[in-house]
């Protein structure tokens, strides 16, 4: 019987198929994977990013005045504009190979490999298409899924833009450090310039800062920071970008950056809250601080700087009270033709962005500095004159309903017991002929025409605990809530606007980034008082300024103003202006404490503050205030009113105006009694 063969194992079949077996498995897995990684490939309808971009705000010269961006500090530099060098210095420092790869390089990859798996170095071997595929559109997480996305959103990008487009979004969306996104905000944030200017050692810098941005801000590794700018000229030199011999040199150039620290205060920071509260109020806080708007304003950085100094110079240098430091400030300086504001302060100190601030937010009462609004606007508007004798005595109302009195005195706390013109009432503040002189037009048109002028805060109707501004002391400026500093700026730039108020504005026009407009504005103005009450009330506040309470704020031209003293001594104010700049200053306590201690008044210092901001704001200013050809002046006797006669002292005789229809008729008699 012949004997049984043994069967052979085919090891070698046993081989082929296990290797055919795993290459299928492997095979599928990998589709599996590409397929997973395909349906979580985010949804693009426009493959190109779209990074958030830092907003321009300017001022009224169209300089740059401020800059708004989240933690994403951004401007984006078109590739045409970036520096040849710099260019180079990235691509030496992350892709030399970019422009003859196709979005992935497999040459770079192999690399990596290779150096990662014998631990020589550890590589990536994204290109620059592929990070910018990760940093516009996924995560940095280290998955299978997440790089086969990135290589295949790298293909379309490829497919879809030029190599030089690729390259300017990627330089422009990638952080540098110092919360500064793109080339531009980059050399800023490390040396002060634009990008168009850096050095090549800079960009060298910079190019490596693309790598760590964390890791090498020369501020906590100097040392670090200096090697790997040196590694990336070297790596310019290999690739030959540069010499050896250039790049030997520029090593030896020292690295010099900006000291990194807070960002110092904008200039006009209150004024800046202001433009940034109305931007919010009108855009997504995304568009404000990320959509690259570029805000065009009317802040006048001069004007500012005067502001500024006239209250640190007389609060801080000349204030004797040094246990008033919690005394506050407030100005606002606007164009009284345009309405455009030009400065303004909302406190001696900006501690916060979007601070409370005084000159918008605050409502305070107005003491005096109502008068003109409230009383004398209204009765000229009524017929009464300049010349108008009124008594100065003593009177008493009382109110019908609830039987209480009122009972004005004058400042002084004295009355003369004589007529007195309305022009010497307004002169010396005189407050029982405000309240008399109410009392002829009625509280009616008191409130109509502040109103018309530019208050927007009056009460009209009761409030719950039954108060509202019919009152007798809407005269003296006591009123319900008060008013807040730009109101009166605007009231006060009717008188200098010859009866026509105009709208305050700061923002001129908003630009989207690329230039298109989103917003206008242009000044608006409305008819609220005739030229002749304008002109008459204005040449009356010149008298304050030039005879009366108003002398600490003569700026040895034209100019009008009145002061405002509350009777409780809590608020403190001047409101002044030129035939061209309105400006109002005002003083007093947030808790709206006594400085009776002190005794401020309008007339001292925010006159002097007023006196020292007009006069380098308005230092170039040569006109005068012009009367309007329906108005005539006369020589009359200041004691009759009427026209001098031929024994008149000379010191009585002066130059008063009159609207045509309101000349004074009859010769001043001699040896009249003195009066005022």
């Amino acid at each position: 019987m012949a004997k049984k063969r043994q069967r052979r194992i085919p090891w070698l079949d046993i081989f082929l198929f296990t290797i055919l077996f795993a290459g299928l498995a492997a095979g599928g897995f990998a589709m599996y994977m590409v397929s997973k990684a395909y349906e979580a490939l985010p949804t693009l309808a426009n493959l190109e990013p779209k990074p958030s971009e830092t907003s321009f705000v300017y001022d009224r010269n169209g300089d740059l005045w401020s800059e708004l961006h989240s933690t994403e500090n951004r401007v984006v530099v078109d590739i045409k504009e970036l520096p040849e060098h710099f260019k180079n210095a990235v691509l030496a420092a992350e892709d030399h190979r970019f422009y003859s790869h196709i979005g992935v390089d497999i040459r770079a990859i192999a690399r990596a490999l290779f150096l990662n798996v014998t631990k020589q170095d550890f590589q990536g071997g994204s290109t620059i298409t592929q990070q910018l595929a990760k940093k516009a559109f996924l995560t940095d997480e280290q998955t299978l899924t997440r790089k086969i996305q990135d290589a295949m959103l790298a293909l379309k990008l490829e497919r879809q833009f030029t190599k030089d487009e690729i390259l300017e979004m990627y330089v422009n969306i990638v952080p540098y450090g110092r919360g500064a996104y793109g080339p531009e905000a980059a050399a800023k944030a490390f040396f002060g310039k634009s990008v168009r200017d850096i050095t090549v050692d800079e960009a060298a810098f910079l190019a490596g800062m693309i790598n760590g941005p964390y890791l090498y801000d020369p501020a906590d590794n100097p040392q670090g920071a200096l090697t790997k700018r040196n590694q990336v000229l070297d790596q310019m030199a290999f690739y030959g970008f540069i010499s050896p011999e250039e790049a030997a040199e520029y090593k030896q150039v020292p690295l010099e950056t900006l000291e990194r620290g807070t960002v110092a205060d904008t200039e006009g920071a209150y004024f800046f809250d202001y433009v940034l509260k109305q931007l919010l109020a009108r855009y997504p806080s995304e568009t404000v601080y990320g959509g690259g708007l570029r805000v065009y304003t009317t802040y006048d950085p001069a004007a500012q700087r005067a502001m500024d100094k006239a209250i640190a110079d007389t609060l801080d240098a000349d204030f004797p009270y040094r246990d008033a430091e919690s005394m506050q400030a407030a100005a606002v300086v606007l164009d009284a033709d345009t309405g455009h504001i030009l400065a303004m302060s909302g406190g001696r100190k900006h501690e916060e962005m979007l601070a409370w601030n005084r000159a918008v937010d605050t409502k305070r009462q107005p003491g005096s500095a109502f008068k003109p609004l409230a009383v004398y606007v209204p009765a000229l508007e009524a017929g009464i004159t300049p010349t108008t004798f009124v008594e100065d005595t003593p009177v008493t109302w009382t109110d019908p309903v609830t039987g209480e009195e009122f009972s004005p005195r004058n400042y002084s706390g004295t009355f003369s017991g004589v007529p007195v013109t309305i022009r010497y009432a307004v002169q010396e503040s005189l407050n029982v002929i405000a309240c008399k002189v109410q009392d002829m037009v009625g509280i009616p048109k008191s409130l109509e025409t502040a109103e018309k002028m530019g208050i927007t805060s009056l009460v009209k109707e009761r409030t719950p605990d039954g108060r509202n501004d019919y009152t007798r002391s809407l005269a003296l400026g006591g009123l319900t809530y008060g008013v807040s500093p730009l109101d009166m700026a605007v009231a006060y730039g009717t008188l200098a606007n010859r009866g026509i108020r105009v709208e305050p504005i700061t923002i001129l026009r908003v630009e989207d980034k690329d230039g298109n407009p989103l917003e206008e504005h242009n000044t608006k103005r409305t008819l609220a008082i005739s030229e002749e009450s304008a002109f008459l009330m204005t040449s009356m506040l010149e008298d304050v300024i030039r005879h009366g309470t108003g002398g600490a704020a003569n700026i040895g031209k034209p100019a009008a103003g009145k002061t405002g003293t509350t009777s409780d001594w809590k608020d403190a104010w001047f409101a002044g202006y030129t035939p061209n700049t309105v400006g109002i200053v005002w003083m007093g306590f947030d808790q709206a404490k006594t400085m009776e201690q002190w005794k401020i008044t309008g007339g001292s210092y925010p006159a002097m503050i007023w006196g020292k901001m007009m006069r380098e704001i308005c230092k170039d200013e040569t006109a005068g205030f012009t009367p309007p050809q329906s108005i005539i002046s006369l020589k009359i006797c200041k004691q009759t009113t009427l026209m001098p006669g031929p024994y008149c002292p000379a010191e009585d005789i002066y130059t008063e105006y009159f609207i045509k229809n309101q000349i004074p008729v009859g010769i001043c008699p001699h040896g009249h009694a003195p009066r005022f």
